[in-house]
């Protein structure tokens, strides 16, 4: 199961999963077409070497090299798919989760009531594509979030701003405020037990832990 799965509070639901775009992939798979193209040339332009007497030829060293910089675009396709494997990004009814790291885990949890704006950065090819970077910024002390090269960047705003903020009790999606309806002793007991158990987990900080805690007393 993913992290996402396996974090979920009681009755939160995952509203979008944003992906990274394949263009990620590219700049190494220049590299392995830059080979081939290498090889090309040296195969069809450059004379083998003729057997017996004479210089040697040029064709077998460049094919060495044509096939060492095939090989390098290859390995770095390769370790870019290992690296975002472990890259998982869910927007859910009450949060925007971005885990990242190979070799060590970072997680990144941020309520939507502290998103106050998400902004959608895209070059002239990531808008023919599809992607671009999507820059939530949030209220705390490290205030931008940033979620590069992400297939169809603006799905991601628009379910934060159409699906997720009417939903929280704070917002109307237009920067208004609404009522939120009154939480029930039971469901905030039970997210009480659930907030301790991701802290205990680690997929809180203390402060978010703290901060979580007391905005639920504050609802019994």
């Amino acid at each position: 199961m993913s992290y996402v799965g396996k974090n979920l509070m009681p009755g939160e639901e995952v509203l979008l999963r944003p992906r990274y775009h394949w263009v990620r992939f590219v700049p190494a798979a220049a590299v392995s077409l830059l080979g081939v193209a290498v090889a090309a040339i040296g195969l069809l332009l450059v004379p083998a070497a003729a057997e017996g007497a004479g210089p040697p030829g040029f064709q077998a060293p460049l094919l060495y090299v044509a096939g060492f910089v095939v090989l390098a675009g290859l390995l770095g396709m390769g370790w870019r798919a290992l690296v975002d494997s472990f890259d998982e990004f869910a927007v859910t009814s009450s949060r925007v989760i971005k885990k990242s790291g190979f070799i060590t885990r970072n997680v990144r949890q941020i309520p939507l009531e502290k998103i106050q704006d998400v902004n959608v950065r895209s070059t002239m090819g990531g808008r023919w594509l599809s992607y671009g970077d999507v820059e939530l910024q949030t209220a705390g002390s490290d205030s931008t979030v940033l979620f590069p090269r992400i297939l169809h960047p603006e799905e991601f705003r628009n379910v934060l701003f159409t699906h997720t903020r009417p939903q929280m009790g704070g917002s109307d999606g237009l920067g208004g405020r609404v009522a939120a309806a009154p939480a029930t002793r039971a469901s905030v007991e039970e997210r009480l037990k659930e907030t301790d158990r991701l802290f205990k987990s680690g997929a809180l900080s203390e402060a978010e832990y703290q901060e979580k805690r007391q905005a639920l007393i504050r609802e019994l």
